[in-house]
């Protein structure tokens, strides 16, 4: 019995034995997996950052406004008279010149009355020459050859006026201009007010804009702003021209236009324009990107990179844009600022730099 737990003894030995040599060889013991989990654990607590260094640029403060891209003149060009349209003389799409005729209305019956008026005027002129020569030889009364005169000016208005109702079935272009679409067809009827095309001078183009009133200060005649359009990424620059001369009750805005050359063409009346009124431009100052400020409890801070560790800084700032900010206080040019996974970052914890970009 002795003999026999004597060798199940020797045979938990030997077993034991066996294993601690394979372990330190090769296994979990060994020294060499021992600093290997060390140095993943340590990685592992290291949060991956992109950063940037502080520096000083120019920094422009604007102020971005909604505005409407206008023609410089812009008219639905109307008939004046009633009847039907006996000629169109325009291509749609075309450019024209001021009083270039675009379309007839029925006219034949003024023509008619036109025509005896002109030879009533032709008889009248010749007595009136006839009257003259005579009472300048005392042949008749100073009352007879005033009938005659008034008659003659009689003949003479009446051919003014059918002139005037002549121009009206002649529908002309106010203004040099492209058309737009022929809204009637020759044998349309129409009536005073009856819309034939839309006429608009595109070069230049007009930016109408309004701005709250607390910067009614920045609004000046011949400052220069920047505007784009939706149907392309180029940016734009006019210049104002024009204030209104009070600030409005319902939105309290003051609303402004300025002037595009438009040489191109481009700018297509009617869009919508996102107007940038400059406010402020600094030469040099710090700044960083926005998303790198943290607000806390009335404060604002940012984490600067020291020593592989992420350190909390309270900053001041001044102006602000859509992607940068002033900092007046708090770091220094050359920081290196971090600006992502803000959510995880703790005071003091180690991180790491994956990409380092500037403003």
């Amino acid at each position: 019995m002795k003999k026999h737990i004597k060798r199940i003894v020797g045979i938990a030995l030997a077993i034991g034995l066996l294993a601690l040599i394979f372990f330190n060889k090769d296994g979990l013991l060994s020294s060499r997996n021992d600093r290997s989990a060390f140095v993943s654990g340590r990685a592992a607590q290291m949060l991956p950052v992109q950063t940037m260094v502080a520096t000083e640029a120019p920094l422009n403060d604007v102020l971005v406004a909604a505005g409407t891209v206008m023609a410089d003149e812009q008219v639905e060009v109307a008939a004046e008279a009633s009847g039907r349209i006996t000629s169109i003389s325009f291509t749609e799409g075309s450019f024209v010149r001021a009083g270039e005729l675009l379309a007839t209305i029925n006219n034949a019956d003024l023509l008619a009355q036109a025509d005896r008026n002109n030879f009533q005027l032709r008889l009248a002129e010749s007595r009136e020459e006839r009257q003259r020569q005579l009472l300048e030889r005392q042949g008749i009364s100073q009352q007879t050859y005033d009938q005659v005169l008034t008659e003659l000016n009689a003949l003479r208005a009446e051919a003014s006026l059918l002139e005037a109702q002549l121009e009206k079935t002649r529908i002309r272009a106010p203004f040099d201009g492209v058309l737009g679409l022929r809204y009637l067809s020759e044998g349309s009827y129409v009536s005073p007010g009856t819309k034939l095309v839309r006429l608009a001078r595109i070069q230049p183009v007009k930016i109408e804009f309004s701005v709250p009133e607390r910067y009614v200060a920045y609004v000046k005649k011949g400052v220069s702003v920047n505007f784009s359009v939706d149907n392309t990424a180029e940016l734009y620059q006019a210049s104002i021209y024009a204030i209104e001369p009070v600030v409005d009750k319902q939105s309290r805005a003051i609303t402004a236009r300025a002037v595009y050359s438009n040489a191109s063409a481009a700018v297509v009346p009617g869009s919508f324009a996102r107007v940038e009124l400059p406010l402020m431009n600094l030469s040099k100052v710090l700044q960083v990107k926005a998303e790198a400020l943290i607000p806390e409890m009335g404060q604002n801070k940012v984490f600067v990179y020291r020593g592989g560790k992420a350190q909390p800084v309270i900053v001041n700032t001044g102006i602000r844009t859509d992607r940068m900010v002033q900092i007046t206080s708090g770091i220094q040019a050359g920081d290196t600022v971090i600006t992502s996974g803000l959510l995880q970052l703790r005071p003091g914890m180690a991180v790491e730099i994956r990409q380092n970009s500037q403003p």
